[in-house]
Protein backbone atom coordinates (compact mmCIF):
# COMPACT_ATOMS: atom_id res chain seq x y z
CA UNK A 1 0.00 0.00 0.00
CA UNK A 2 0.98 3.46 -0.44
CA UNK A 3 -0.41 6.97 0.10
CA UNK A 4 1.32 10.39 0.77
CA UNK A 5 1.21 10.62 4.39
CA UNK A 6 0.96 8.04 7.65
CA UNK A 7 0.71 10.03 11.09
CA UNK A 8 1.56 6.90 13.81
CA UNK A 9 -1.24 7.86 16.62
CA UNK A 10 -4.64 9.04 17.00
CA UNK A 11 -4.47 10.93 19.56
CA UNK A 12 -5.42 15.18 19.46
CA UNK A 13 -1.49 15.77 17.93
CA UNK A 14 -2.57 12.87 15.16
CA UNK A 15 -5.62 13.66 14.53
CA UNK A 16 -4.71 17.00 13.93
CA UNK A 17 -1.61 16.71 11.63
CA UNK A 18 -4.31 14.18 9.49
CA UNK A 19 -6.89 16.87 9.15
CA UNK A 20 -4.43 19.66 8.14
CA UNK A 21 -2.73 16.63 5.58
CA UNK A 22 -5.86 16.28 3.81
CA UNK A 23 -6.65 19.58 3.61
CA UNK A 24 -3.49 20.05 1.88
CA UNK A 25 -4.50 17.70 -0.27
CA UNK A 26 -2.97 14.94 1.10
CA UNK A 27 -3.69 10.59 0.52
CA UNK A 28 -3.49 10.63 4.61
CA UNK A 29 -3.58 7.39 6.78
CA UNK A 30 -3.33 6.97 10.46
CA UNK A 31 -2.41 4.31 12.23
CA UNK A 32 -2.92 3.60 15.96
CA UNK A 33 -2.31 0.46 17.63
CA UNK A 34 -4.92 0.87 20.05
CA UNK A 35 -8.66 -0.25 19.44
CA UNK A 36 -9.40 3.12 19.55
CA UNK A 37 -8.36 6.57 19.95
CA UNK A 38 -10.00 7.39 23.58
CA UNK A 39 -6.91 5.79 25.18
CA UNK A 40 -4.66 8.53 24.52
CA UNK A 41 -3.09 11.15 27.21
CA UNK A 42 -5.55 13.65 24.95
CA UNK A 43 -8.66 12.12 26.15
CA UNK A 44 -8.00 11.40 29.41
CA UNK A 45 -6.39 14.66 30.34
CA UNK A 46 -8.56 17.56 32.28
CA UNK A 47 -9.14 18.81 28.67
CA UNK A 48 -7.37 22.52 29.45
CA UNK A 49 -5.66 23.63 26.72
CA UNK A 50 -3.98 27.20 27.32
CA UNK A 51 -5.09 30.06 25.20
CA UNK A 52 -4.45 33.85 25.29
CA UNK A 53 -6.35 36.21 23.45
CA UNK A 54 -9.60 34.59 22.80
CA UNK A 55 -13.21 35.78 22.58
CA UNK A 56 -14.08 33.42 25.82
CA UNK A 57 -11.36 35.66 27.65
CA UNK A 58 -12.64 38.80 26.43
CA UNK A 59 -16.31 37.91 27.58
CA UNK A 60 -15.24 37.17 30.96
CA UNK A 61 -13.25 40.55 31.02
CA UNK A 62 -9.82 38.40 31.14
CA UNK A 63 -6.73 40.85 29.81
CA UNK A 64 -4.51 38.51 27.63
CA UNK A 65 -2.11 38.38 25.00
CA UNK A 66 0.56 36.62 23.15
CA UNK A 67 3.56 38.54 25.59
CA UNK A 68 1.91 37.20 28.34
CA UNK A 69 1.53 33.98 27.60
CA UNK A 70 5.34 33.79 25.96
CA UNK A 71 6.37 34.93 29.54
CA UNK A 72 4.58 32.59 31.90
CA UNK A 73 5.85 29.58 29.86
CA UNK A 74 9.44 31.07 29.54
CA UNK A 75 9.33 31.68 33.39
CA UNK A 76 7.98 28.54 34.72
CA UNK A 77 9.98 26.46 32.88
CA UNK A 78 12.96 28.36 34.13
CA UNK A 79 13.94 29.38 30.61
CA UNK A 80 14.86 25.94 29.66
CA UNK A 81 12.42 25.83 26.97
CA UNK A 82 13.42 26.01 22.97
CA UNK A 83 12.48 29.71 22.31
CA UNK A 84 11.69 28.76 19.00
CA UNK A 85 9.38 26.28 19.75
CA UNK A 86 7.79 28.52 22.67
CA UNK A 87 7.80 31.14 19.96
CA UNK A 88 5.96 28.50 17.48
CA UNK A 89 3.38 27.79 20.23
CA UNK A 90 2.13 31.51 20.90
CA UNK A 91 2.23 32.83 17.43
CA UNK A 92 -0.14 29.69 16.21
CA UNK A 93 -2.41 29.01 19.49
CA UNK A 94 -5.27 31.75 18.63
CA UNK A 95 -5.63 30.01 15.03
CA UNK A 96 -5.66 26.99 16.16
CA UNK A 97 -8.59 27.91 19.23
CA UNK A 98 -10.73 29.83 15.87
CA UNK A 99 -10.30 26.09 14.24
CA UNK A 100 -10.72 24.37 16.90
CA UNK A 101 -14.07 26.25 17.54
CA UNK A 102 -15.03 26.39 13.57
CA UNK A 103 -14.96 22.51 13.65
CA UNK A 104 -17.62 22.54 16.87
CA UNK A 105 -15.29 22.26 19.97
CA UNK A 106 -17.33 24.08 22.59
CA UNK A 107 -15.75 25.60 25.79
CA UNK A 108 -17.00 25.72 29.45
CA UNK A 109 -14.59 27.81 31.82
CA UNK A 110 -11.34 29.99 31.37
CA UNK A 111 -9.51 28.36 34.83
CA UNK A 112 -6.43 29.11 35.99
CA UNK A 113 -3.72 26.69 36.30
CA UNK A 114 0.42 26.44 36.95
CA UNK A 115 2.82 28.92 35.87
CA UNK A 116 -0.31 31.73 34.49
CA UNK A 117 -0.65 34.90 35.31
CA UNK A 118 -4.15 35.00 34.02
CA UNK A 119 -6.61 32.40 33.68
CA UNK A 120 -6.11 30.71 30.55
CA UNK A 121 -6.94 27.07 30.51
CA UNK A 122 -9.84 26.76 28.42
CA UNK A 123 -12.13 23.83 29.50
CA UNK A 124 -13.33 21.07 27.74
CA UNK A 125 -14.83 17.78 27.04
CA UNK A 126 -11.23 15.67 25.78
CA UNK A 127 -13.49 12.88 24.88
CA UNK A 128 -15.93 15.10 22.57
CA UNK A 129 -12.39 17.34 21.01
CA UNK A 130 -11.43 13.68 20.13
CA UNK A 131 -14.71 12.38 18.98
CA UNK A 132 -14.97 15.60 16.87
CA UNK A 133 -11.51 15.69 15.40
CA UNK A 134 -12.00 12.08 14.67
CA UNK A 135 -14.71 12.25 12.69
CA UNK A 136 -13.01 15.63 10.81
CA UNK A 137 -10.54 13.22 9.66
CA UNK A 138 -12.67 10.95 8.22
CA UNK A 139 -15.04 13.60 6.73
CA UNK A 140 -11.42 14.70 4.86
CA UNK A 141 -10.94 11.00 3.60
CA UNK A 142 -8.72 10.15 6.01
CA UNK A 143 -8.53 6.49 6.35
CA UNK A 144 -7.83 5.58 10.49
CA UNK A 145 -6.24 1.67 11.03
CA UNK A 146 -6.82 0.64 14.89
CA UNK A 147 -4.77 -2.64 16.16
CA UNK A 148 -2.00 -1.39 13.67
CA UNK A 149 1.15 -1.43 15.30
CA UNK A 150 3.79 0.23 13.83
CA UNK A 151 7.48 -1.76 14.19
CA UNK A 152 9.38 -0.02 11.87
CA UNK A 153 10.48 3.10 9.59
CA UNK A 154 11.34 2.24 6.47
CA UNK A 155 14.52 4.47 4.71
CA UNK A 156 15.88 4.85 1.45
CA UNK A 157 19.64 4.26 0.25
CA UNK A 158 19.81 8.42 0.89
CA UNK A 159 17.97 7.77 4.84
CA UNK A 160 14.86 9.39 3.97
CA UNK A 161 12.23 7.97 5.38
CA UNK A 162 9.93 6.41 2.95
CA UNK A 163 7.43 4.63 4.83
CA UNK A 164 6.17 2.51 8.08
CA UNK A 165 6.32 -1.34 8.95
CA UNK A 166 2.99 -2.11 10.56
CA UNK A 167 1.79 -4.90 12.50
CA UNK A 168 -1.54 -6.09 12.42
CA UNK A 169 -3.77 -9.27 13.15
CA UNK A 170 -3.33 -10.76 10.14
CA UNK A 171 0.27 -9.96 9.69
CA UNK A 172 3.27 -7.62 8.94
CA UNK A 173 3.02 -5.61 5.61
CA UNK A 174 4.73 -2.27 4.42
CA UNK A 175 3.16 0.58 4.16
CA UNK A 176 5.21 3.17 1.69
CA UNK A 177 4.56 7.27 1.89
CA UNK A 178 5.34 9.82 -0.89
CA UNK A 179 5.78 12.51 1.18
CA UNK A 180 6.70 11.23 4.65
CA UNK A 181 5.39 10.44 8.42
CA UNK A 182 4.65 12.07 11.90
CA UNK A 183 5.05 10.19 14.74
CA UNK A 184 2.36 11.25 17.23
CA UNK A 185 2.97 8.01 19.51
CA UNK A 186 2.47 9.94 23.26
CA UNK A 187 4.85 9.36 25.95
CA UNK A 188 6.30 6.77 27.74
CA UNK A 189 4.00 6.62 31.46
CA UNK A 190 3.73 2.76 31.07
CA UNK A 191 7.43 1.78 29.70
CA UNK A 192 8.68 0.72 33.58
CA UNK A 193 12.47 -0.21 32.39
CA UNK A 194 12.44 3.47 31.06
CA UNK A 195 11.08 4.90 33.95
CA UNK A 196 12.99 3.32 36.32
CA UNK A 197 16.34 3.74 34.51
CA UNK A 198 15.36 7.93 35.30
CA UNK A 199 14.65 7.11 38.89
CA UNK A 200 13.58 3.84 40.84
CA UNK A 201 10.74 6.29 42.88
CA UNK A 202 9.22 6.54 39.60
CA UNK A 203 7.72 2.56 39.73
CA UNK A 204 7.88 2.25 43.44
CA UNK A 205 6.13 5.28 44.77
CA UNK A 206 4.00 6.22 41.48
CA UNK A 207 1.39 4.86 39.54
CA UNK A 208 0.49 5.21 35.77
CA UNK A 209 -2.65 6.68 34.78
CA UNK A 210 -2.38 7.69 30.97
CA UNK A 211 -3.33 5.36 28.46
CA UNK A 212 -2.00 2.06 28.49
CA UNK A 213 -0.68 2.54 24.74
CA UNK A 214 1.64 5.13 25.87
CA UNK A 215 5.03 2.77 26.21
CA UNK A 216 7.23 4.86 24.10
CA UNK A 217 7.38 3.04 21.27
CA UNK A 218 7.63 6.53 18.99
CA UNK A 219 10.76 7.55 20.90
CA UNK A 220 12.61 4.46 19.92
CA UNK A 221 11.21 4.13 16.62
CA UNK A 222 12.98 7.92 16.08
CA UNK A 223 15.87 6.96 18.04
CA UNK A 224 16.15 4.35 15.57
CA UNK A 225 16.91 6.60 12.99
CA UNK A 226 19.45 8.46 15.08
CA UNK A 227 16.71 11.31 16.67
CA UNK A 228 18.09 12.66 19.40
CA UNK A 229 16.01 13.56 23.08
CA UNK A 230 15.68 16.46 24.96
CA UNK A 231 14.75 17.64 28.65
CA UNK A 232 14.27 14.16 29.89
CA UNK A 233 16.24 15.38 32.55
CA UNK A 234 12.96 16.95 33.73
CA UNK A 235 10.49 14.34 33.11
CA UNK A 236 8.72 14.22 36.36
CA UNK A 237 5.16 12.71 37.56
CA UNK A 238 2.11 14.49 38.64
CA UNK A 239 0.32 15.31 42.34
CA UNK A 240 -2.98 14.70 42.95
CA UNK A 241 -3.72 10.74 42.35
CA UNK A 242 -5.84 9.58 45.32
CA UNK A 243 -3.68 6.70 47.20
CA UNK A 244 -6.30 3.91 46.33
CA UNK A 245 -7.06 4.88 42.76
CA UNK A 246 -5.73 3.66 39.64
CA UNK A 247 -6.95 5.79 37.00
CA UNK A 248 -7.11 9.84 36.65
CA UNK A 249 -11.10 9.12 38.22
CA UNK A 250 -9.33 9.77 41.31
CA UNK A 251 -7.34 12.94 40.55
CA UNK A 252 -7.78 16.30 42.38
CA UNK A 253 -6.26 19.33 42.28
CA UNK A 254 -8.02 21.30 45.12
CA UNK A 255 -4.95 22.53 46.53
CA UNK A 256 -4.93 25.39 43.37
CA UNK A 257 -8.38 26.46 45.37
CA UNK A 258 -7.09 26.86 48.41
CA UNK A 259 -5.85 23.75 49.78
CA UNK A 260 -2.36 23.13 51.51
CA UNK A 261 -0.67 19.77 51.07
CA UNK A 262 0.64 18.10 54.51
CA UNK A 263 2.92 14.59 54.80
CA UNK A 264 1.83 11.64 56.79
CA UNK A 265 4.01 13.77 59.96
CA UNK A 266 0.70 16.71 59.47
CA UNK A 267 4.11 19.25 57.60
CA UNK A 268 3.38 21.05 54.54
CA UNK A 269 6.49 20.24 52.74
CA UNK A 270 5.70 22.69 49.00
CA UNK A 271 4.68 25.73 47.94
CA UNK A 272 0.87 24.41 46.66
CA UNK A 273 0.85 27.49 44.11
CA UNK A 274 3.38 25.86 41.34
CA UNK A 275 3.26 23.28 38.77
CA UNK A 276 1.74 19.92 39.76
CA UNK A 277 4.93 18.40 38.22
CA UNK A 278 7.06 19.99 41.12
CA UNK A 279 4.70 18.99 44.01
CA UNK A 280 5.21 15.21 42.57
CA UNK A 281 8.71 15.46 42.61
CA UNK A 282 8.89 16.91 46.33
CA UNK A 283 6.03 14.34 47.36
CA UNK A 284 8.35 11.72 46.63
CA UNK A 285 10.77 12.93 49.07
CA UNK A 286 8.03 12.56 51.78
CA UNK A 287 7.12 9.42 54.14
CA UNK A 288 5.62 6.69 51.54
CA UNK A 289 5.41 9.28 48.85
CA UNK A 290 2.36 10.65 50.16
CA UNK A 291 0.83 13.61 50.95
CA UNK A 292 -2.37 14.83 52.11
CA UNK A 293 -4.31 17.48 50.07
CA UNK A 294 -6.57 19.41 52.94
CA UNK A 295 -9.09 21.97 52.97
CA UNK A 296 -12.50 23.29 54.58
CA UNK A 297 -16.03 23.50 53.62
CA UNK A 298 -15.92 27.01 51.74
CA UNK A 299 -13.22 24.94 49.70
CA UNK A 300 -15.24 22.25 49.10
CA UNK A 301 -18.19 24.93 48.25
CA UNK A 302 -16.46 26.91 45.67
CA UNK A 303 -14.80 23.33 44.03
CA UNK A 304 -19.10 22.26 43.64
CA UNK A 305 -20.17 25.53 42.68
CA UNK A 306 -17.00 25.37 39.83
CA UNK A 307 -18.19 21.93 38.56
CA UNK A 308 -22.25 22.72 38.84
CA UNK A 309 -21.69 25.79 36.68
CA UNK A 310 -19.72 23.86 34.20
CA UNK A 311 -20.48 20.57 34.48
CA UNK A 312 -21.17 20.04 30.76
CA UNK A 313 -17.76 20.52 30.09
CA UNK A 314 -16.41 19.58 33.05
CA UNK A 315 -14.92 15.74 32.23
CA UNK A 316 -17.39 13.84 34.71
CA UNK A 317 -14.32 11.46 35.32
CA UNK A 318 -12.71 15.10 36.79
CA UNK A 319 -15.56 15.73 39.19
CA UNK A 320 -13.52 14.88 41.98
CA UNK A 321 -11.42 18.11 41.55
CA UNK A 322 -14.77 20.03 42.14
CA UNK A 323 -15.85 17.19 44.98
CA UNK A 324 -19.37 16.39 44.08
CA UNK A 325 -21.28 15.04 46.58
CA UNK A 326 -21.34 11.65 44.46
CA UNK A 327 -17.67 10.94 45.26
CA UNK A 328 -16.64 12.06 48.80
CA UNK A 329 -15.96 9.00 50.14
CA UNK A 330 -12.73 9.38 48.80
CA UNK A 331 -12.13 12.01 51.26
CA UNK A 332 -11.57 11.95 55.00
CA UNK A 333 -13.50 14.30 57.37
CA UNK A 334 -13.80 15.40 60.40
CA UNK A 335 -15.22 18.36 62.50
CA UNK A 336 -12.49 20.16 63.57
CA UNK A 337 -8.33 19.91 62.86
CA UNK A 338 -7.91 17.52 65.41
CA UNK A 339 -10.49 14.95 64.83
CA UNK A 340 -9.68 15.45 61.46
CA UNK A 341 -5.84 14.73 62.17
CA UNK A 342 -6.81 11.52 63.82
CA UNK A 343 -8.76 9.95 60.87
CA UNK A 344 -5.92 10.51 59.12
CA UNK A 345 -3.31 9.10 61.44
CA UNK A 346 -1.65 12.25 62.41
CA UNK A 347 -0.57 13.67 65.60
CA UNK A 348 -3.77 16.11 66.41
CA UNK A 349 -1.23 18.50 67.75
CA UNK A 350 0.98 18.51 65.12
CA UNK A 351 -1.44 19.25 62.25
CA UNK A 352 -3.32 21.73 64.53
CA UNK A 353 -0.16 23.38 64.99
CA UNK A 354 0.48 23.23 61.15
CA UNK A 355 -2.95 24.60 59.91
CA UNK A 356 -3.02 27.67 62.50
CA UNK A 357 1.09 28.79 61.18
CA UNK A 358 -0.81 28.87 58.26
CA UNK A 359 -3.80 30.60 59.19
CA UNK A 360 -1.28 33.50 60.59
CA UNK A 361 0.67 33.66 57.57
CA UNK A 362 -2.88 34.07 55.35
CA UNK A 363 -3.32 37.36 58.29
CA UNK A 364 0.34 38.68 57.72
CA UNK A 365 0.31 38.14 53.59
CA UNK A 366 3.19 35.78 53.57
CA UNK A 367 4.12 32.59 53.90
CA UNK A 368 7.30 32.95 55.21
CA UNK A 369 8.00 28.40 55.21
CA UNK A 370 7.48 28.11 51.83
CA UNK A 371 6.80 31.29 49.89
CA UNK A 372 3.20 30.71 49.17
CA UNK A 373 0.96 34.09 48.39
CA UNK A 374 -1.18 32.69 45.53
CA UNK A 375 -3.54 29.84 44.78
CA UNK A 376 -1.84 28.61 41.55
CA UNK A 377 0.87 30.21 39.83
CA UNK A 378 0.26 34.38 39.62
CA UNK A 379 -3.68 34.16 40.45
CA UNK A 380 -5.71 34.10 43.81
CA UNK A 381 -5.24 35.39 47.19
CA UNK A 382 -3.98 32.59 49.78
CA UNK A 383 -6.91 31.81 52.25
CA UNK A 384 -6.91 30.94 55.90
CA UNK A 385 -8.51 26.84 56.57
CA UNK A 386 -11.10 27.90 59.32
CA UNK A 387 -14.62 27.02 58.78
CA UNK A 388 -15.58 23.56 59.37
CA UNK A 389 -15.80 20.94 58.60
CA UNK A 390 -12.53 19.80 57.53
CA UNK A 391 -11.39 17.45 54.41
CA UNK A 392 -8.50 15.74 53.90
CA UNK A 393 -7.54 13.58 50.34
CA UNK A 394 -4.83 11.49 50.28
CA UNK A 395 -2.76 11.22 47.02
CA UNK A 396 0.49 10.40 45.73
CA UNK A 397 2.26 11.23 42.39
CA UNK A 398 1.34 9.86 39.16
CA UNK A 399 2.26 9.40 35.26
CA UNK A 400 -0.84 10.97 33.44
CA UNK A 401 1.79 11.64 30.96
CA UNK A 402 5.81 12.25 30.51
CA UNK A 403 6.87 15.43 28.17
CA UNK A 404 10.77 15.10 27.76
CA UNK A 405 11.18 13.55 24.36
CA UNK A 406 12.37 13.53 21.02
CA UNK A 407 13.55 16.84 19.54
CA UNK A 408 12.09 18.89 16.91
CA UNK A 409 12.78 22.11 15.24
CA UNK A 410 9.95 24.69 14.53
CA UNK A 411 8.81 22.89 11.75
CA UNK A 412 8.32 19.69 13.78
CA UNK A 413 10.93 18.10 11.57
CA UNK A 414 12.44 15.11 13.80
CA UNK A 415 16.17 15.86 14.75
CA UNK A 416 19.13 14.03 14.63
CA UNK A 417 23.13 14.58 15.28
CA UNK A 418 23.34 15.58 11.52
CA UNK A 419 20.31 17.68 11.14
CA UNK A 420 16.91 16.57 10.30
CA UNK A 421 15.79 13.03 9.49
CA UNK A 422 14.30 13.45 5.80
CA UNK A 423 10.71 12.47 5.52
CA UNK A 424 9.69 12.35 9.60
CA UNK A 425 8.16 14.84 11.35
CA UNK A 426 6.82 14.23 15.30
CA UNK A 427 4.09 16.39 17.42
CA UNK A 428 2.36 16.03 20.94
CA UNK A 429 3.55 14.34 24.23
CA UNK A 430 6.51 12.73 22.18
CA UNK A 431 8.34 15.40 21.68
CA UNK A 432 10.57 17.25 24.31
CA UNK A 433 12.24 20.74 24.15
CA UNK A 434 8.82 22.86 24.69
CA UNK A 435 8.09 22.68 28.38
CA UNK A 436 11.99 23.19 30.16
CA UNK A 437 12.21 22.53 34.10
CA UNK A 438 8.44 22.55 34.91
CA UNK A 439 4.81 22.41 33.22
CA UNK A 440 2.83 25.32 32.60
CA UNK A 441 -1.03 24.17 32.45
CA UNK A 442 -2.65 23.50 29.29
CA UNK A 443 0.27 23.48 27.00
CA UNK A 444 0.42 19.81 26.73
CA UNK A 445 -3.06 19.26 24.93
CA UNK A 446 -1.88 22.86 23.44
CA UNK A 447 1.40 21.95 21.88
CA UNK A 448 -0.75 18.28 20.53
CA UNK A 449 -2.87 20.55 18.45
CA UNK A 450 -0.78 23.43 17.95
CA UNK A 451 2.11 21.55 16.67
CA UNK A 452 0.24 18.66 14.92
CA UNK A 453 -0.96 20.52 12.93
CA UNK A 454 2.40 22.23 11.95
CA UNK A 455 3.67 18.69 11.29
CA UNK A 456 0.70 17.63 8.94
CA UNK A 457 1.29 20.48 6.87
CA UNK A 458 4.77 20.73 6.44
CA UNK A 459 4.77 16.52 5.77
CA UNK A 460 2.99 17.60 2.47
CA UNK A 461 4.26 20.61 1.60
CA UNK A 462 8.17 19.48 2.68
CA UNK A 463 9.04 22.84 5.11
Amino acid sequence: MEVDVVIVGAGAAGLAAAIEAADSGAQTMVLEKQASGFDCSSALSAGLISFAGTDLQKKLGIEDSNNKLRQDIMDIGEWKSDPKLVSTYVSNQLDTYKWLTKLGVKWGACDRGAGMSVPRGHSTDPVQLIRILTETAKGRGVKIRYQARVTGLLTDKEKRVIGVKVEEEAGTAPVRVRKGVVLATGGFSWDTERLRSLDPRYVTLCIATSGKGHTGDGHRLAKGLGAYETDIEYVMPSFGQHVTGTSVAEFSFVYYRGAIIVNKKGHRYVNESVSYKDIGMATLDQPDGIGFQLFDHKVFDEAVRRIEEHKSLIPPKFALDGLDKGRTELLVKGNTIEELASQMNVLPEVLKETVDRYNSFVDGGKDLDFGRTTLVGKIGKIIKIDSPPFYAYESKSAWASTYGGIAVDENMHVLSADGTIPGLYAAGELIGGFHGASYHTGTALGKALIFGRIAGRNTVSGS
